[in-house]
């Protein structure tokens, strides 16, 4: 018995009666004539993925929309960096499009946590994975949890989300460092003097970064279009995309505000580069999030058979490592590939399980018309260029 603005949340609660007197009166005449009328229908209503940015939207970029759909499908890390204006954030909250939609099991997880924290609309339900989008000035306890009495922080309101930290190096280094045991466990510890609280945190970490400070680090002089605009003596107003001015010290130093364990967490680095003028102007639709979430589906529906008899595993990036490598299927190709590049590249043991993780959903990907295949030398390379060496 519960009052009619709980009763969506209170419903998510499989094999459970609920009834919602609008008041007191109401519950006593029920009560004095036996019956306890349930609270409407049961389910979780869909979220509206028309609300949300589309990829066909995006110019360009495909090595960095393909990076995107990796991470989706095995809820992978994943680090964008470029220059200002490239597309890394829309391409970080396009996302939430191409996964799939939450199931009664993880919408109750998530409607939990948001009720805890006193978030829940009117709906009384959490319909749509959570995205979350922190300011660089949040706070350790904002971004992990925390208070006089406890509450969840920004990665546990992003379980079975997104949780997007754009201009990722503007934030200290102390509150990076506190999201190595979230990304590592999916949990968040809250000690405090009167109680220890768990929060589930399992989320998909999208990070956007720029190459350097001035975040031109890689960049071209000058577009091809503005290039040829002089050969043929008509010079351009201004010119744009001036190259990188920032001393190397300068440059290192700004990289290092992301330490190296924390990078080695993060399974997939790619480059999102500066879009040429004239692909600006190209009107050719792209692939939308509505095709590409098909293929993530697929490729979540075979990571849920392949880890149905191990608890809290639903994803590619939750596998254990040592599980994965005796049970996931390689070729002989890519094991032989996956040892080399491991010594050439000085991988971590970390390092090494994270790129097999990823080279997994990569061949859960491939549309073979089977169930699952084995991870091929071609997965394992994909896996390997979005993996930076090793720095401690």
């Amino acid at each position: 018995i519960i009052p009619p603005g709980n009763v969506r949340e209170a419903q998510l609660v499989p094999s459970l009666h609920v009834s919602a007197p609008a008041t007191l009166h109401e519950l006593v005449a029920w009560l004095r004539a036996r019956e306890l009328p349930p609270a409407g229908a049961r389910g979780v209503t869909v979220a509206d993925l028309a609300e949300l940015p589309d990829l066909r939207d995006v110019v360009g970029q495909p090595a960095a929309r393909r990076a995107l759909e990796v991470a989706a499908a095995g809820s992978h890390a994943l680090l964008l960096i470029g220059p200002p204006g490239a597309g890394k954030t829309m391409l970080a909250r396009c996302m939430p499009g191409i996964l799939p939609a939450l199931d009664d099991d993880e919408a109750l997880d998530v409607t939990a946590i948001h009720s805890v924290a006193g978030l829940l609309h009117e709906t009384g339900a959490v319909a749509a994975r959570p995205f979350r989008a922190p300011h660089h000035s949040i706070s350790v306890a904002g971004l992990i949890g925390g208070g006089s009495s406890p509450r969840p922080g920004e990665v546990s309101l992003a379980h079975h989300g997104v949780l997007f930290l754009d201009e990722l190096l503007e934030f200290s280094r102390h509150t990076l460092e506190a999201l190595r045991q979230p990304l590592e466990d999916g949990r968040v510890v809250v000690t405090r003097a009167a109680a220890t609280v768990t929060y589930p945190a399992r989320f998909a970490l999208v990070g956007a970064t720029n190459p350097c400070p001035c975040g031109r680090a890689g960049d071209e002089p000058l577009h091809q279009p503005l290039l040829r605009m002089v050969r043929e003596g008509t010079e351009p107003a201004r010119s744009e995309g001036a190259g990188c001015r920032c001393a190397d010290a300068d440059i290192q130093r700004y990289r290092n505000r992301l330490s190296g364990p924390l990078a080695d967490r993060i399974d997939m680095h790619a480059h999102v580069g500066r879009v040429p003028l004239d692909r600006l102007a190209d009107v050719t639709p792209a692939e939308s999030s509505s095709v590409v979430r098909q293929r993530v589906e697929v490729a979540r529906a075979r990571q849920r058979e392949r880890y149905r008899t191990l608890p809290n595993v639903r994803a590619n990036a939750q596998a254990p490592g040592r599980w994965l490598g005796a049970h996931g299927g390689m070729t002989s190709a890519a094991r032989a590939l996956l040892t080399q590049a491991a010594e050439r590249m000085e991988l971590s043991a970390r390092g090494f399980h994270r790129v097999l993780r990823v080279a997994r959903t990569i061949a859960d990907l491939r549309d073979s018309g089977r169930d699952s295949v084995p991870v091929d030398a071609p997965d394992l390379a994909e896996a390997l260029r979005y993996r930076p060496a090793s720095r401690g």
